[in-house]
């Protein structure tokens, strides 16, 4: 493989990478908290490139901004579903099955209300308008002002995160609640607080990662469901509920995506259109050798419920 042609593809990867890290470890949290896979994580992802697009067409294109705004307007959709959907369901004791079918419906409804907006304003295929400026220019290596917006936000907001749960009250009352939701709530956790925070990082995550795909890419109102996928695989290589886990696996998950797919194509000729298939070639892999992934390799870091394993 020529030598530009493996730089920009490891560029690609860790770009890649960290906007799958910075969208799954919400996903991750909603597991661990709420033990909920909730596919409906795909459309606050679609919120929040929405929201940062609206916002950088109608008033301004400041990164921060528009990130800000994402963040705001994916945390309050998330919450919503969880008051009208979610917690009525769970207050009735409703099995997983159905609580995974409801996700199903609030993000095919959340889509098509996006698609409605689309449609009505014309915000199909756009980019949230962030000027986008060639930083460094090295032989082969290209680095743009996105790079440099993408990469450390995602990592700085993921690290956030975890001294978030590990140095912080609240961080220990999400972790005793995915240790056993039921004890914690008998010493006095509030559960509902804990569980309505939660609701707000994971939506929150979610839709800045969006922003920062529509800055990286475009906005569609298929773009949440387009990641979810390789978020998912993200996921379950990380160990479901295991947070440097998920780390690490969204960026062997973009490493496979971008550099493995680009060596296979130029050794073997293997078609680009194969790509999708990827995730899933990961997860059935994954659940077949190692169903708790990469989590058994942080002993230090794993969070109350993977440690019970």
């Amino acid at each position: 493989m020529p030598a530009g042609l493996f730089i920009d593809s490891v560029v690609n990867s860790i770009v890649v990478g960290s906007l799958y890290a910075l969208m799954a470890v919400g996903l991750t949290l909603t597991m661990a908290v709420m033990k909920l896979p909730n596919f409906a994580h795909a459309e606050y992802i679609a919120v929040g490139a929405y929201a940062a697009l609206i916002l950088s067409l109608s008033f301004a294109g400041n990164p921060v901004l528009v990130m800000v705004a994402a963040f705001i307007v994916a945390a309050v959709v998330a919450l919503i579903s969880n008051y009208l959907v979610f917690a009525p369901l769970t207050r009735r004791k409703s099995s997983m099955y159905i609580l995974i079918l409801a996700s199903f419906a609030v993000g095919l409804i959340i889509r098509y209300l996006l698609f409605l907006v689309a449609d009505t304003f014309d915000l199909f295929d756009k980019r949230i308008q962030v000027a986008n400026e060639v930083v460094l220019q090295w032989g082969p290596l290209t680095l743009t002002n996105i790079f440099l917006w993408v990469v450390p936000i995602s990592i700085s907001l993921v690290i956030l995160l975890s001294l978030l749960l590990n140095l912080t009250s609240l961080g220990r009352q999400m972790r005793a609640m995915a240790d056993n939701a039921t004890l914690a709530k008998v010493v006095g956790v509030p559960t509902k607080r804990v569980t309505n925070a939660a609701w707000i990082l994971a939506g929150g995550l979610a839709g800045v990662g969006g922003a920062l795909w529509g800055i990286y890419t475009f906005v569609d109102p298929m773009v949440g469901w387009l990641a979810i996928l390789s978020v998912f695989a993200a996921v379950v290589l990380g160990g479901l509920t295991s947070f440097p886990g998920t780390i690490m696996g969204a960026y062997v998950v973009a490493f496979a995506e971008n550099t493995l797919m680009q060596g296979l194509n130029h050794w073997f000729g293997l078609e680009f259109s194969f790509k999708p298939a990827v995730p899933f070639v990961i997860i059935i892999v994954v659940l077949l050798i190692r169903p708790q992934g990469l989590s058994g390799l942080f002993d230090r870091w794993r969070s109350p419920e993977t440690m019970e394993r």
